[in-house]
């Protein structure tokens, strides 16, 4: 039997419980991570410990699932995939969400239905498993090439770089340049940071050239994964092959740890050869978008 539970009805520690069961578990799913995506999110929870957060939101009436910057993937978390576990959670989610935009989890399988459109998004995952030398020693000659540039004067590495001045950095780069960043996103991430921090969940590695942050990326630490959630660099960063150096320099103080980098990775073919230059191996997951709204609004929202 699968439950469904309103925000009030929810146990956060069982559901971290539940969820450090979870063979699939992604650090995003935590309790205090979907507070701060959804303060009022729900959940489905299965006899077997299976679990699914219900990440919603509403807009002129409409009730509706959706995906928050910054959070790649959702779904159904499981101990152990039986074969049906994926659909019959699909089928349980409450009929007043009727329209739904949704990124499934890697492990997840689902079918278009009825009102569903289905498509593949690509990620990138290395795990860090040999050594320093042999890691290296898989790197595409493009991305040694780029770290050779430097020679003896390579960009030094920080670890002590603040979430506000990753924030500053990346309004003002990587979301000018793709405005993708909705309302509310940037003061999201912020609280993330601040969160994972506060945890002991997060590092966030950057270059700086005279006093000034060029370049960084934050890294989510959570039960052997760790995900490159976002990062930026400004011009003098690419001058500098900051982001290469920052990379290398991650997996390199990791190296043996069987940590498994999760790139977050993108469609994009430009970060597709940067992550996978590392010797990251792509994979892919699916986005659901489900549109079962009566007529006209379905016509309008598609």
């Amino acid at each position: 039997m699968i439950k469904h539970l309103r925000h009030s009805e929810i146990d956060k520690a069982q559901w971290d419980a539940l969820l450090l069961q979870c063979s699939d578990r992604l650090w995003y799913m935590q309790s205090w991570v979907l507070d701060l995506c959804c303060p009022e999110w729900e959940a489905l929870i299965g006899d077997d410990g299976s679990i699914m957060p219900l990440i919603w939101r509403r807009k002129f009436g409409v009730v509706y699932l959706y995906q928050p910057y910054g959070v790649q993937q959702q779904g159904v978390f499981s101990p152990q995939r039986m074969s049906g576990t994926d659909e019959a959670f699909l089928r349980s989610v409450p009929e007043r969400f009727r329209y739904w935009d949704i990124h499934l989890n890697g492990s997840m399988h689902a079918s278009a239905g009825r009102g569903d459109r289905l498509s593949t998004n690509s990620t990138q995952h290395l795990l860090l498993d040999k050594d320093a030398g042999a890691m290296r020693a898989e790197y595409s000659k493009g991305h040694r090439r780029n770290l050779s540039k430097a020679g003896s004067d390579p960009p030094v590495i920080h670890r002590g770089i603040g979430v506000s001045e990753f924030i500053a950095l990346f309004e003002r780069t990587t979301g000018r340049k793709f405005k993708n960043v909705p309302d509310g996103g940037l003061l999201l991430l912020e609280r993330m940071l601040h969160g994972a921090l506060e945890r002991g969940q997060c590092s966030i590695y950057g270059v700086r050239e005279q006093g000034r942050v060029i370049a960084a990326a934050c890294f989510m630490e959570w039960e052997g994964r760790s995900i490159l959630l976002k990062s930026a660099n400004d011009e003098l960063g690419l001058d500098r092959q900051a982001m290469f150096h920052i990379t290398d320099r991650y997996i390199t103080e990791h190296a043996g740890t069987n940590l498994l980098l999760d790139f977050a990775g993108s469609n994009t073919a430009s970060v597709v050869r940067f992550n996978t230059g590392f010797g990251a191996v792509s994979s892919v997951y699916l986005h659901l978008h489900r549109n079962r709204l009566p007529a006209p609004l379905r016509w309008i929202k598609r």
